[in-house]
């Protein structure tokens, strides 16, 4: 019988799937004080066979370091190790650049570039220092740390696990995005990738030099995950309380996409050529400035999944039907 352990580490769940012979840890957990007694403690001086990272957040894959140090192999989808092994400072630089081609005011490029750099100072405190830093977010009971780590397990392609488990690439929320799916069970540990109660906003990233185009990629993971999960498949998240309408939430995911693609057709048809900024500015008026980076991603977003249908289209510095 192969059961489920859910191992609460504050805002991040950690599973513990276990058959009685072997034991597999989804998620690493991220390491503010105590989180590492926590996990050691829920072990109970069990070995796990193998720890899978879903992605490589702080979050998700900041104890990696610490269970790899135990002895333990790291597995991750090999898009994200740069973020596992703290090569993100270039990602920063490629999205100050990105600033130049969206059409923002140079008060408002100002701003965000300010933003950039002390985020560049933050990653940099949270690799190299022994302190656990601010992660200027109360969602965990103290501050953070993430060493950098290499994983002894990089994978690209569908790969079996013990316990009945397999790890799948789902790109979309990072590049190198994983599944896990128990398909006995019709058990999917989604990670970020699908959250009961949140609709996952695509970020401006980054991977091997260019922009990857998040949200298409999200999209057709989802999509893929709806075709082979079974219908009554039930989800165990990297937030939140494990549910039952993994089909529906996943819908929902979907529609969503489609309402907002189909807002952002109607405004592209009032110009025949508009910047990305001026979108924004007529779509999020009010929240815009107070929520920058969230806003530009989720319409760059839908361009990305509305070029790539030929249903819009970039020509120097703006998008048009």
């Amino acid at each position: 019988m192969t059961t489920v352990e859910r191992v609460e580490l504050a805002y991040n769940n950690v599973y513990f799937v276990s058959d009685g012979s072997s034991l597999v840890v989804i998620d690493t957990g991220p390491d503010y004080r105590g989180a590492r007694e926590a996990i050691s403690d829920a072990l109970r001086g069990r070995a796990p066979d193998i720890v899978v990272a879903t992605h490589g957040h702080l979050d998700h894959a900041g104890l990696g370091r610490w269970w790899q140090e135990r002895g333990c192999a790291v597995l991750l989808g090999r898009d994200d190790m740069p973020q596992t092994m703290g090569q993100s400072d270039r990602d920063i630089d490629l999205m100050v650049a990105y600033l130049e081609h969206i059409g923002a005011p140079e008060a408002i490029k100002a701003e965000a570039i300010a933003a950039m750099d002390a985020r560049r100072r933050w990653a940099s405190e949270m690799r190299t220092s022994k302190a656990y830093i601010d992660a200027r977010d109360g969602r965990w009971p103290t501050a953070l740390r993430y060493e950098p780590f290499e994983p002894l397990r990089t994978i690209t392609e569908p790969t079996s696990l013990a316990c009945g488990l397999a790890a799948q690439p789902s790109p979309g929320h990072t590049p190198g995005n994983l599944v896990v799916v128990q398909a006995e069970e019709g058990w999917l540990f989604s990670g970020d990738q699908l959250l009961p109660e949140i609709t996952p906003t695509p970020a401006i990233q980054f991977h091997a030099g260019a922009r990857f185009a998040s949200l298409p990629r999200f999209l057709e993971s989802l999509r893929t995950l709806r075709a082979e999960l079974p219908g009554n498949a039930h989800g165990f998240p990297g937030h939140g309380e494990p549910f039952a309408n993994v089909d529906e939430v996943i819908r929902a995911n979907l529609e969503q996409a489609e309402q907002r693609s189909t807002r952002l057709i109607e405004e592209l048809r009032q110009d025949g050529a508009i910047t990305l900024y001026e979108l924004a500015e007529r779509m999020y008026p009010r929240a815009l400035r107070r929520r920058f980076w969230q806003i530009v991603a989720t319409i760059q977003g839908q361009l990305d999944v509305l070029e790539e249908a030929g249903q819009a289209a970039y020509a120097e510095g703006r998008w048009s039907i």
